[in-house]
């Protein structure tokens, strides 16, 4: 027979579990929903968009913002049945805004790279192209030329560290590198004589260039690029959304649609075949 001190030890074991279950506070219910419950709810997404980046996303004289990425994001919007709300970024905000929560997605003609990868999550590629530089047309015939000048790049472009690892990879001096936070800046640089050249994606400095026979694109690149919606980190289940999203727009020829507007079609001020092929996942 058990005696009144092993009776009593197991009950108290068994009364201290149930205070210390009662003592722990229950998670309200709005902290477990994902992000991808969260917008379902609201029914908005909201997406950042860059307006300085033309003919990807700009503000035209009569104040419309327009571009391929500007169109994309409505696509986006209405293929995940969601009302857009677009919110300004620039090469910075685009990923400090995901990081932050004050935007659900980055369209914002952003490059896929490692770095970036440790601080965001990527959809797959939507836009394929390379980053070279543009010049004073008849200067130079090669960006090995440029290894060691002076060169203009956008503050916290990824043709930054590529320049630099390029260079690197060439034997080539250290580049000089000036940072600028304004294309139009930089440009002007570039034509003042105070940068040898500009290093962007090629795209971006086409149309920047457009028209203008004193500038010219080198051929080739030190960094082929390829473009990606920005996601925050660890939330899968949104991601996957984004990525069905992408593959049925590329599948129901919407996509193409807008790329043979801004790229290829005969209204397009910038000529640009289109680069790649997005991936396309099996049922």
């Amino acid at each position: 027979m058990k005696n009144a001190s092993q009776l009593i030890f197991p009950l108290l074991l068994v009364a201290l579990l149930l205070a210390a279950c009662q003592a722990i506070p229950a998670m309200p219910a709005g902290d477990t929903l994902s992000l991808a419950d969260e917008i379902a709810d609201r029914a908005t997404v909201r997406i950042g968009v860059r307006n300085d980046n033309p003919p990807l996303s700009f503000v035209t004289e009569d104040g419309e913002w327009v571009g391929f990425d500007v169109d994309l994001a409505h696509a986006m919007a209405a293929q995940l049945g969601l009302e857009p709300e677009l919110i300004v970024v620039d090469g910075t905000t685009r990923i400090s805004f995901l990081q932050e929560g004050r935007v659900d997605i980055s369209i914002a003609s952003m490059n896929h790279t490692r770095k970036r990868d440790n601080a965001i999550d990527f959809s797959i590629t939507y836009f394929w192209d390379n980053q070279s530089f543009l010049i004073r047309s008849g200067e130079y015939t090669s960006i090995d030329e440029l290894m060691g000048k002076k060169v203009a790049a956008n503050a916290g472009s990824s043709a930054i560290p590529s320049w630099i690892a390029y260079s690197e990879a060439q034997g080539g001096p250290a580049p000089e590198i000036v940072e600028f936070s304004d294309k139009l800046a930089a440009m002007q640089a570039l034509r003042d004589g105070a940068v040898e050249g500009y290093t962007e994606d090629n795209i971006t400095m086409l149309a920047l260039a457009a028209g203008d026979p004193a500038l010219e694109l080198l051929p080739g690149g030190h960094n082929p690029v390829q473009f990606g919606i920005g996601v925050p980190n660890n939330q899968s289940s949104w991601r996957d959304q984004i990525n069905y999203a992408l593959q049925e727009l590329w599948k129901s020829g919407v996509y193409h649609e807008i790329y043979a507007r801004w790229f290829e079609g005969p209204d397009a001020q910038i000529q640009l075949p289109l680069g790649g092929q997005m991936e396309i996942w099996p049922e």
